[in-house]
């Protein structure tokens, strides 16, 4: 047997391990590729509006909706601003809060975008947008 080089060895079990990792985080290996980044909010609030998302304002930034009288929210992250700090935030619900929205909601998270506002929507947009879905029980709750 022919001694392979120590760097095909060591790349193959990294791989290895990215790939475990990722499956392991994210809970479905799929998902990751699936999400794409985006330079603006554009495909991100046509995605909403198909979805029934109406009302929308939007700056190149930002864009939010109403659902079915529920909150929804899109953004996609500018420099200075990471996504450990804005998660952080969009966690709290604290927009929901503000609104009077006691109720249930999720966060879809893109690789440098999110997406907020009620399940079943952010569900049927996950579909167009890829993403991991996080699923908060009310503003200031528990989020998994």
């Amino acid at each position: 047997m022919r001694a392979k080089p120590l760097f095909v060895v060591a790349g193959a079990v990294g791989g290895t391990l990215v790939a475990t990792a990722a499956f392991v985080l994210n809970g479905n290996a799929s998902e990751a590729p699936k999400a794409v980044a985006y330079r603006d909010v554009n495909k991100i609030a046509a995605v909403l509006r198909d979805h029934g998302a109406d009302g929308c304002e939007a700056d190149a930034t930002r864009v939010e909706c109403r659902h079915e009288g529920r909150y929804v929210a899109g953004t996609v992250l500018t420099p200075g601003l990471t996504m450990d700090a804005a998660l952080s935030t969009w966690r709290t619900g604290v927009a929901q809060s503000a609104l009077g929205e006691q109720g249930p909601f999720a966060i879809l998270q893109g690789p440098n975008w999110l997406v907020t506002g009620p399940g079943a929507l952010m569900r049927e947009a996950s579909q167009e947008l890829g993403g991991r879905l996080i699923n908060c029980d009310r503003p200031y709750g528990a989020c998994r």
